[in-house]
């Protein structure tokens, strides 16, 4: 029994002995040397070191480390290695903290497999630069408590994480200074807090992982630059970041600059809450937006301070206000929109300025508008506008133009029209081509959709045009009706709309009582009747010939045009001249019309022209031979 105790004190002395040599090594010059040897028995030209330091009670440094691997050699600057006081814990070395300083991994990062041998509950990296998957990172500082890879091409790991680098660089575009401050899990991951530098802008907020992917919250931009050299860019950043974004909590966008979709906008703030990137905007439930700018670029047309609040709701949006200064003048509305009818409460519009002047001026005729079912406008103010156009012919000019209604209806089915409301128009001068005419009025209203033009008073510079009429839209006859007087009106306004082989201005006279259905061109050709009687005088035409260009007066005392069921017919009629003999005469079926004729014949001496109206075709007889 003697014999074994002191044995055993043996043992345990040569162990507290060796114990006391290693220790008494590790402070030594023979510390690093020893650890290298050591090294290469256990994993000979896999792993070397240039310095090996100690510090109690479980601190090792390593430097100048380099690890041979199958894909490519790892090296850092410095490892720090923290050991747990149980070193092995299931079969695992427990690393209570590792830290990785000073790594360039151009060609990818290396793999993670060897972390299944290693519990860690701490992993540092810090001035690692790196390029993955097009990725390119500098500067980059990593803090993540309990570390976990799930699957191979996880790029972080999961866990509490802190990261900052000096810059990404990915698809051509820098992003600096970057902090993340996050608690990475499978799912229900958090994001506490983020910041990043990119195109002038300074990004920062939070986030949330939802099963449908993440929400933006208290996200702010603030002095962002997108000019449109950059939209393809901005396209495909988009396109990546609604892969994993799918939702906005409450971003904030401040003093910031962007071109997208043909639009400029200039020192614009915005504010989105509870919108839903997954879903169209009429699929959502109480989402907000609201926009002002201090400018607006769009069609070479300037929006000054241009400010709108939007509600969102399902198949609803609530425009709460919309108000801008534009073309020296300044438009205000509020209403709702849904995917096919606008209901708008009030649309005030004032002292627009427009010219037309260009095709450019025009473009805007031109855009794909939305189409809706239903237009209503409850409260209708226009006040002095002046639209003129000069590009072209026609050229013709509004001024002074104003427009008040009340509960109006312009579109109903899909079908443009007066269809409920009182509508009155104004203008203080308006013109088209060689026609002026000042402080013309028109009234109209509508009930049901049975139009009516109450009064229509348009003032010439010799004269007037007035008339009245009804349109019953109901029916699917559509059945109307007209009364017109015009005295001291211009013929050659026809010659901007129908082109005749003959030039003619005179001043006209006439009355017109007519009616029809307009269901469609057959009802139409089928039904229109009525009279026009008038006169023409002052009249000038040009006739030409091969030989000679003769400028003929003329007027005519009376001509009678009868429509009866879309048969038109005009009695032969004289045009009467110093030395003119001429004549006019019609007869036309509108169900076949180019069967019928609408002829002037003129007769100069022994020279004669016969002047083909509906087809634009002259023929000439010479004088005989």
């Amino acid at each position: 029994m003697k014999k074994l105790l002191a044995l055993g004190i043996g043992v345990i002395a040569i162990l507290l002995t060796l114990t006391l040599v290693v220790f008494g090594v590790m402070h030594t010059r023979y510390f690093t040397p020893s650890a290298q040897w050591l090294t290469q028995q256990l994993w000979p030209q896999k792993l070397s070191f240039s310095k090996l330091e100690y510090e109690y009670p479980t601190h090792f440094t390593l430097h100048n480390v380099s690890i041979e691997t199958d894909e490519q050699p790892i090296s850092f600057s410095k490892v720090d290695i923290w050991l747990n006081e149980k070193l092995i814990k299931q079969d695992k070395l427990v690393i209570d903290s590792l830290l990785l300083d000073g790594a360039n991994f151009s060609q990818g990062l290396p793999a993670s497999n060897f972390l299944h041998y290693l519990q860690l509950n701490q992993l540092a990296l810090h001035n690692v630069d790196f390029s993955q998957q097009g990725l390119i990172a500098r500067g980059v500082n990593l803090q993540v408590k309990h570390p976990q890879w799930k699957d191979t091409e996880q790029l972080l790991p999961y866990g509490e994480l802190q990261l900052s680098a000096d810059q990404f660089y990915w698809n051509g575009e820098a992003f600096d200074k970057i902090l993340i401050d996050a608690d990475y899990k499978p799912s229900d991951s958090t994001v506490y807090g983020a910041s990043f530098k990119w195109q002038g802008g300074d990004f920062s907020g939070q986030a949330e992982q939802l099963a449908s992917g993440w929400s933006l919250i208290n996200t702010t931009i603030n002095h962002l630059d997108l000019p449109e050299s950059l939209s393809s860019t901005t396209d495909e950043l988009q396109q990546q970041a609604l892969k994993y974004i799918t939702h906005i909590n409450s971003l904030d966008i401040l003093n910031s600059q962007l071109t997208i979709a043909g639009l400029r906008l200039e020192n614009f703030a915005a504010s989105l809450e509870n919108l839903s990137l997954t879903h169209s905007i009429w699929q959502q439930d109480q989402g907000y937006l609201s926009l002002n700018a201090d400018t607006i670029l769009w069609k070479n047309t300037q929006w000054i301070e241009p400010s709108i609040k939007l509600d969102f709701s399902d198949q609803t949006i609530a425009i709460s206000d919309f108000s801008t200064e534009v073309l020296q003048g300044s438009v205000q509305l509020s209403g709702t929109v849904t995917p096919s009818s606008l209901h708008l409460k009030e649309l005030n519009v004032h002292g627009i300025k427009w010219f037309g002047e260009s095709q450019q001026d025009l473009a805007w005729l031109d855009e794909k508008w939305p189409q809706f079912d239903e237009l209503v406008i409850e409260q209708l103010n226009i006040n002095n506008l002046q639209l003129i156009q000069l590009y072209n012919k026609p050229f013709w000019q509004l001024s002074g133009l104003t427009i008040e209604g009340s509960n109006t209806q312009l579109i109903k089915d899909n079908r443009l029209g007066l269809w409920n409301g009182d509508v009155v128009i104004n203008a203080n001068s308006a013109s088209i081509g060689n026609i002026v005419s000042s402080q013309g009025l028109i009234d109209m209203r509508s009930e049901q959709g049975v139009w009516q033009l109450n009064k229509a008073f348009i003032p010439l510079e010799q004269g007037y045009l007035e008339a009245n009429a009804s349109w019953d839209f109901t029916k699917a006859s559509s059945p109307w009706s007209l009364t017109a007087h015009a005295d001291g009106l211009p013929f050659s306004v026809m010659n901007y709309f129908v082109q005749l082989p003959v030039k003619i201005d005179a001043t006209t006279e006439f009355d017109v009582n007519a009616e029809g259905l307009a269901g469609d061109y057959s009802m139409l050709a089928h039904s229109i009747s009525g009279e026009l009687n008038g006169s023409m005088r002052e009249g000038i035409m040009m006739i030409e010939s091969p030989e000679s260009l003769v400028v003929q007066p003329f007027e005519i005392e009376n001509f009678n045009l009868i429509a009866d069921r879309g048969r038109i017919h005009l009695a032969k009629t004289a045009l009467k001249g110093s030395g003119l003999e001429a004549d006019i005469t019609a007869q036309l079926d509108l169900v076949s019309p180019q069967e019928g004729q609408f002829k002037l014949n003129v007769a100069q001496g022994c020279e004669n022209v016969s002047y083909d109206l509906q087809n634009n075709k002259q023929e000439f007889q010479p004088c005989p031979k």
